[in-house]
């Protein structure tokens, strides 16, 4: 009896407050209780995984790049490189094999020019338009009378030039120039040839043969910019609009007066060589 009575104190000395209240994992509860059922651990929360990649269309495998195709010239240029490197080794080391090797596409080269030419003449035939034999004949007796023509031609020229501006012939003293006294005499040749007058013009107011009327420049050719001209040459000059022609320096021959005159006249530029 007594050792309950003393336990009974002993709680009652130690009793809590009437406003204090007993908490067990973190809830009011009421009465004694010795111990509390121990508060669960919690958990540490994970993130969540990262979503799972989307799985990649399958790519489709690419169909291996075909050559590109040479052009032409690529083509010619790649050949002739082959043919170079044949040439040279059987130049550097001639044995029988490198030899026959570079005679093979020695070969093939040839026959290819060959097929070229062949092909090029029956073109020929039927675009008589591109056949120089048209315009300028290629047989002995087309030669001669395309020659014929020409001349003509070509005289007529000249008497056109002399009838529309003027032939001047520019000389030195004949005792220094011989070249310049020989030009007096085909040009006299000429002039009773076809009838053109010549005037001829003295640079020191020197005679010449041939022209005995000849006369002394006193500033014309500085006035038609042929005072540093070498002489002897010739020009043809128009009187209206001053406009000079050189037809050439030094010695010229009929012929090649004659030509020059006709070219600078009568042929427009770039038809003569079509």
């Amino acid at each position: 009896m007594l050792k309950t009575v003393s336990i009974a104190l002993l709680l009652a000395s130690v009793a809590l407050p009437a406003h204090a209240r007993l908490t067990c994992n973190g809830e009011e509860v009421d009465g004694w209780h010795f111990y509390c059922d121990p508060e669960p651990v919690k958990e540490p929360e994970l993130a969540p995984p990262p979503p799972e990649p989307e799985p990649k269309a399958e790519e489709t495998p690419k169909d291996p790049e075909e050559p590109k195709e040479l052009s032409a010239t690529e083509e010619i240029e790649a050949f002739r490189a082959y043919a170079n490197e044949l040439k040279h080794r059987a130049i550097l080391d001639p044995t029988p094999e490198n030899v026959q090797a570079y005679m093979e596409v020695n070969k093939q080269m040839s026959q290819q020019a060959a097929r070229f030419a062949a092909v090029w003449q029956r073109v020929l035939f039927g675009a008589p338009h591109l056949d120089a034999n048209v315009s300028r004949p290629l047989t002995q007796m087309g030669t001669n009378i395309y020659q014929d023509q020409r001349n003509a031609a070509e005289q007529a020229a000249l008497r056109r030039a002399a009838q529309e501006a003027g032939l001047i012939f520019v000389y030195d003293d004949p005792v220094d120039c011989r070249l310049c006294l020989a030009q007096a005499q085909i040009l006299d040749a000429m002039r009773n040839a076809y009838g053109v007058e010549i005037l001829a013009v003295s640079t020191d107011g020197s005679p010449i043969g041939y022209f005995p009327n000849a006369v002394q420049n006193e500033g014309q050719l500085e006035a038609l910019n042929l005072v540093d001209k070498p002489r002897p040459f010739i020009a043809i000059v128009d009187p209206a609009s001053g406009e000079t022609q050189l037809i050439g320096g030094g010695l010229l021959t009929e012929d090649q007066i004659l030509e020059r005159i006709y070219v600078v006249r009568e042929i427009p530029i770039g038809e003569r060589f079509e």
